[in-house]
């Protein structure tokens, strides 16, 4: 039986438990208000990705990897290989890993944990920079790929038998790193540079279709930016720390 296969067995199993909330609160995309007030700060960190619990990050500091427990505040250093490396992105289930090694050209990379160890060398799509997937319980995964370094164009890909397969058109978006997913798919973030700096969001009805018009729902210089909690929490890197935006 399919992982997918055996979340929907749990649900039905396991009456209110937060499964079933992820499930059923989490199955629409996000609506559009901006995030205002002072942002939490929770940890130093250049780079992260949290999982959808909102328990374990993966964190880079100083160009060290780290795992990072965010109810305990404690952090542990992991070993993802020999390279500098940049731009995470954790399965929401916390099972899976791309990043990014600094090599020439950028190389998007791929890790799993199993039994609390990280191994890398697993399947990864062919491009520069990937954002958070979608989880496996809604479907197949889907993840958003920057083909290339320092260039506009995105491609989606989505997990058939373990192989990353295009999906759809490439498009054109303005950034660094490539957008981040909410764990049902059906929600963009990324951040803008420029003269009008912030972070833009924007949603589609389903994954078969593309995304509607980006809207700005955080102004200002932040990095990164991951949407969580039933669309209620934003993390960014805002300067060197991690910090979250609360709608």
């Amino acid at each position: 039986m399919a992982r997918s296969e055996l979340l929907l067995v749990a649900a039905l199993l396991c009456g209110g438990c937060d499964l079933v909330v992820g499930m059923s609160g989490d199955a629409r995309p996000c609506g559009y208000a901006s995030f205002v007030g002072k942002p939490t700060d929770l940890v130093q960190a250049d780079a992260f990705s949290i999982d959808w619990d909102q328990r374990i990050a993966v964190l880079i500091v100083g160009g060290v990897p780290y795992e990072y427990s965010l109810p305990d505040k404690k952090q542990s250093a992991i070993d993802l290989g020999v390279y500098v490396d940049s731009s995470l992105s954790l399965a929401p289930e916390g099972d899976g890993l791309f990043f990014t090694a600094m090599i020439e050209p950028p190389t998007l990379m791929a890790a799993a944990l199993e039994k609390s160890v990280w191994h890398t060398g697993q399947r990864a799509p062919k491009g520069t920079f990937a954002g958070t997937p979608s989880a496996d319980v809604f479907g197949p995964r889907r993840v958003l790929v920057r083909v290339r370094d320092g260039q506009p164009t995105v491609q989606e890909f989505e997990d058939q038998n373990g192989v990353w397969v295009a999906v759809g058109d490439p498009h054109d978006l303005p950034g660094i790193a490539a957008p981040n997913l909410t764990p049902n798919g059906l929600t963009m973030v990324y951040a803008v540079g420029g003269d009008m700096p912030g972070i833009y969001q924007a949603t589609r009805p389903s994954t078969s279709t593309w995304f509607g018009e980006p809207q700005l729902v955080l102004a200002g210089n932040h990095l990164a930016p991951q949407l969580l909690g039933r669309c209620s929490n934003l993390y960014v890197i805002d300067g060197e720390n991690l910090s979250r935006y609360d709608r």
